[in-house]
């Protein structure tokens, strides 16, 4: 509708201070930053009405109808079948005896999960080592009585720990042939000369299908589709196929309770995420990151070149500890105002914002959702993978593809990046023409500027109009608020000592999430904030709620047999090769599937995926795989590979929302032709970078 368009339209704007018009992003308001944008005229409603295309109306109405079919779908499926809850009890086995329990077996197959003193190494094992203390298992038919037998299924071995404090959990799904008129029963026959006592859980729906592997692909594919075609938004799109995820093992027989959904989602990462969203927002009140790019304007003395390199610079340090997408929504807008001093192409330099915003991000486990979603799980902690650690093997592969990006970037942009389009010389003419006549101390201190400006031979000679439009934003674009910003800065340090101290052995209550959310509570004790509404608002509660319904779809997919499905292929291609080849093997299979996924998936679904495989690759005792390696990779892959394609990672389509809404226009086929060559220039080098230390050097024998 017409009024709709006017909203992110730019126009005309009205006679007041035009430099804060030009650059919202960094005066005082109660709108939230990342909403703030030039102003907007009156909207016309009398204006007449867009017209709309048969074909645009013809995709509206397939896009209403699949999504309708989707909900269609996963509606009628979970509202005819409830949740079966399992059977839990407690078994105790004395010696040399056989315990029965009864069994109601409504379906062809049931699971047998046993928890207690069990030895996992020995379960790996395919032949039976009678002297060991063991625990022999069958779903057996007997009579009402229990004393004949009619049927019993193969004999599983569940071997004991030789420490009864252990507490470890092995599971076996068990096919049943049916006989009429029996009673099944499970047996437990001990083979040890002491007692044993086990916690059992039955479920008589375990998931039993040979096509999982294909739902799991059309689930996946499905989500793909919604992304990439934009049917609908991002966070809605992980929803509905998450619930159609659940619909469909409840369609198997196996629907997991609520309780057990919520388990799947890892909220030691969510919580990360909060902690530092909290502490962006309320840094971001200081005004310290459009000081740094003021301060980036005048040491490149206003040529495009220097400022580039500094601009994006600052954005990759600044991001690796604070989370790129939050950097995106607060040096976006800042980036545009230097393009349109400086009469280069605004969309190039947001690319390149965005890019190196990725690239910083890789060097911590904070600085990117695939890192900290890495390093908050629980397998990669148990693994040592700390704080430091993670920054220590990233660090080298982060500023080889920082340097070559430079080179990469001038290669690909030094012709197109001076190339103006008409739009963009229209909105800096209106933007120019709405600001206000230098007032008399900026005309002063210009020329204050240019008259202290050294005579002799320089390195970069200052840019046209440079002392001008210096002067403008020194007065308008100051760091307000200097307690503020002393606050912020001790909060930090609190924060990353504390990712520091982790690795200490009286440390290990302060993870990462734990810290986040501390030092959040500690900043707003500090910055005594009364609104804490105004703080909430620009957290991105979106990113979230997408990150935990991606935690339900991967789980869901694993559940269908998915990931073992890969993981199989996987290890087959590992296999092929010598033993002393399997780690560069697995590592080249790993960097390369999730750089290609992350840039044409996105990097944070490939990242949940890829995570469980190379903990199964690690698993797998055909195989000699550390997991340290594999999990560097991944964070290569995943991050470097979010800047192949304008959907590879979330901030990339931040950086197009906000060009969108400064009336500029980032489309897929232009931030490929920039971002892909780097991707494949960043992974080449740090495939490189891990072959060298983890195929020659073993580094993580070290």
């Amino acid at each position: 509708m017409k009024f709709l368009s006017d909203i992110f339209r730019v126009a005309d704007l009205c006679q007041i201070d035009g430099v804060r018009q030009a650059w919202p992003s960094s005066h005082q308001s109660s709108i939230p930053r990342r909403l703030r944008m030039p102003e907007q005229p009156e909207p016309n409603y009398l204006d007449e009405p867009e017209t709309i295309s048969v074909g645009r109306f013809i995709f509206k109405i397939i896009r209403i109808g699949a999504l309708l079919l989707i909900w269609a779908f996963f509606t009628y499926i979970l509202v005819r079948n409830a949740t079966t809850p399992d059977l839990t009890s407690v078994v105790t086995v004395l010696p040399n005896e056989t315990v029965l329990r009864r069994l109601s077996v409504p379906h062809d197959a049931t699971q047998i999960t046993l928890k207690g003193p069990i030895d996992l190494q020995l379960q790996k094992h395919e032949s039976v080592i009678m002297e060991t203390p063991h625990v022999g298992v069958r779903v057996e038919w007997r009579d009402s009585e229990l004393k004949t037998k009619f049927w019993s299924s193969d004999m599983w071995i569940v071997y004991l720990a030789e420490q009864s404090q252990a507490f470890t959990k092995t599971s076996k799904t068990v096919q049943i042939s049916e006989v009429s008129n029996a009673q099944a029963v499970i047996s437990l026959e001990s083979r040890s000369e002491e007692p044993v006592a086990l916690l059992m859980v039955v479920s008589v729906y375990p998931l039993v299908t040979e096509n999982g592997v294909l739902y799991a692909a059309l689930l996946l594919i499905g989500f793909y589709i919604l992304i990439v075609f934009e049917l609908t938004d991002r966070t809605f799109a992980a929803l509905m196929m998450a619930t159609t995820g659940i619909a469909i093992l409840t369609a198997l027989g196996n629907r997991p309770t609520l309780e057990t959904i919520i388990s799947w989602i890892d909220f030691e990462t969510l919580i990360l995420l909060l902690g530092m969203m909290i502490l962006v927002a309320i840094m971001s009140e200081t005004g310290v990151f459009d000081w740094m790019a003021v301060l980036a304007y005048r040491i490149s003395k206003g040529n495009p070149w220097p400022m580039l390199l500094l601009l994006s610079s600052i954005t990759a340090i600044m991001s690796c500890m604070l989370d790129n997408v939050t950097m995106l929504l607060l040096m976006a807008p800042i980036a545009i105002r230097l393009c349109e001093a400086m009469a280069v192409q605004t969309p190039l330099v947001l690319i390149v914002v965005v890019m190196y915003s990725n690239i910083g991000g890789t060097l911590t486990p904070v600085g990117d959702p695939p890192n900290v979603i890495i390093a908050t799980n629980s397998e990669v902690i148990s693994a040592g993978v700390d704080f430091l650690d993670f920054t220590i093997h990233m660090l080298p592969g982060v500023l080889l593809a920082a340097v070559a990006g430079y080179a990469v970037m001038y290669v690909t942009m030094r012709k197109s990046l001076f190339k103006l389009e008409e739009q963009q010389l229209e909105l800096a003419a209106e933007r120019e023409n709405s600001r206000r006549r230098s007032s008399a101390d900026i005309t002063a201190r210009a020329e204050e500027m240019r008259i202290r400006q050294p005579t002799g031979r320089q390195l970069l000679k200052p840019a046209e109009n440079y002392f001008q439009t210096l002067a403008h934003l020194e007065a308008h674009h100051r760091i307000r608020d200097k307690t503020l910003l002393i606050k912020c800065l001790f909060t930090l340090c609190f924060v990353i000592i504390f990712f520091l101290l982790h690795s200490l052995p009286f440390m290990h209550g302060a993870t990462l999430g734990w810290v986040a959310i501390l030092a959040a509570f500690l900043l707003l004790i500090l910055a005594k904030m009364n609104d804490i509404e105004a703080i909430l608002d620009q957290v991105e509660w979106s990113a979230l709620l997408f990150l935990a319904a991606l935690f339900v779809l991967t789980e869901a997919v694993d559940k269908l047999g998915f990931i073992r499905w890969l993981c199989d292929l996987t290890v087959k291609v590992i296999m092929s090769v010598e033993e002393r080849y399997q780690t560069t093997v697995a590592i080249l299979i790993i960097i390369w599937m999730s750089a290609i996924l992350a840039a044409f998936v996105g990097n944070v679904p490939v990242t949940t995926m890829l995570l469980r495989l190379n903990i199964e690759l690690h698993r797998n005792d055909a195989i000699s795989v550390p997991l340290t390696p594999l999990i560097w990779a991944l964070s290569y892959g995943a991050c470097f590979g979010g800047n192949g394609t304008l959907i590879g990672a979330s901030a990339n389509v931040v950086a197009a929302a906000i060009a969108q809404q400064y009336g500029y226009k980032i489309s897929f086929v232009q931030f490929f032709i920039y971002g892909f060559p780097m991707m494949l220039t960043s992974i080449f080098l740090a495939t490189v970078y891990l072959l060298i230390a983890h195929s020659l050097f073993a580094w993580h024998k070290t």
